[in-house]
């Protein structure tokens, strides 16, 4: 691939590349990244990685020593902004005397917030606190994608049927071939949301995959016909995990917040009192330092003004992630608590 890089690297499947496999906690982001052309929702963003392979601020070297981790998805990763435009990142700059390393990566759900943190603490890392994101998709992926197994490793359900293998071998020994069938995916993709775009185009338009993640917690039945298991039972998958995280942490001495947050559907959907807030607001009795809950501001923001209102403000349009300034009041908050 290096002999191709100058030519790769010019194109969104760079990306892919820099979330590289892990052999313990499945994926993870290459050490030493300072990528100037990574294609967000809104435009062109930079994305770099320190020495350890977290993002962090370009050109950034740190020891392993650190007083605050922040675990969880793409949320916590921040995608498509800066790095110095994530909640993460205003939280760094703003608290300067903090060593703060952000080991959040897109698709990572508790078994590997585990996994990796047991891999990280076997290596010397040292850390003070971790507070973890737990995201809506968490549920689903622990359940549907991901499978922890006795000795913390993490590998990925029904690996033959999705031909991971293949498509490993081919991104491996056959970029140009992996490319282009990335392309004409990609190109596919895009005319149909395009399609769905304009004629919706005053209501924002979730994937179909998202759509699904969100649902559990106001789902009227406990059996959801693309979940693996039911929802009460992949609630346990989830506590179990957190569960053994806890352990790890506890038995370290590293203190452990939780902070949840809603996706869109839950400000359009749900009740304040969600039933992922209540979930974590029991696990978290008697185990984390702080319980930080974001699910009031949204509700408040909504009675006053309406979904819309707050969707458009918050979030990229069309996504489930905040944009700048849902992270800018992220990270407000967080310094309050802190």
């Amino acid at each position: 691939l290096k002999s191709l890089d100058s030519y790769l690297q010019k194109t969104e499947f760079y990306e892919r590349i820099l979330r590289t496999d892990h052999p313990v906690f499945h994926h993870s982001f290459l050490s030493n990244v300072n990528y100037k052309k990574s294609k967000g929702f809104e435009g062109i963003y930079t994305f770099c990685t320190d020495n350890h392979g977290f993002r962090s601020e370009c050109g950034k070297i740190n020891s392993k020593n650190f007083d605050i981790g922040f675990m969880g998805d793409s949320f916590v990763e921040g995608v498509s902004l800066n790095y110095e435009d994530t909640f993460v990142g205003l939280f760094a700059k703003s608290k300067k005397k903090f060593k703060v390393a952000n080991l959040g990566i897109s698709s990572y759900a508790p078994s590997i917030y585990f996994s990796k943190l047991k891999y990280l603490l076997e290596n010397n890392y040292n850390f003070k606190h971790i507070i973890f994101f737990i995201d809506i998709s968490d549920l689903y992926d622990d359940s549907v994608l991901y499978k922890l197994n006795e000795d913390g490793t993490v590998f990925e359900r029904y690996e033959k049927e999705k031909g991971l293998k293949r498509r490993k071998f081919l991104r491996s020994n056959f970029p140009l071939t992996n490319y282009y069938m990335y392309v004409i995916k990609k190109n596919s993709q895009l005319k149909n949301d395009k399609k769905k775009i304009e004629k919706f185009s005053d209501v924002p338009l979730f994937n179909k995959k998202a759509s699904i993640k969100a649902e559990w917690t106001f789902y009227g039945n406990n059996d959801h016909p693309d979940y693996n298991i039911g929802i009460k039972e992949s609630q346990k998958v989830l506590i179990n995990n957190m569960e053994k995280a806890y352990k790890l942490l506890n038995s370290k001495n590293i203190k452990m917040s939780v902070a949840v947050y809603p996706w869109p559907q839950q400000i359009q959907n749900d009740v304040i009192n969600s039933k992922h807030v209540k979930m974590w607001k029991d696990f978290c009795y008697k185990k984390c330092e702080k319980f930080i809950n974001f699910f009031p501001f949204f509700f408040e923001e909504k009675e006053k003004s309406s979904f819309l209102d707050v969707y458009k403000k918050y979030f990229f349009w069309n996504d489930v992630h905040f944009n700048s300034m849902g992270n800018k009041m992220i990270a407000k908050k967080l310094l309050e608590i802190f």
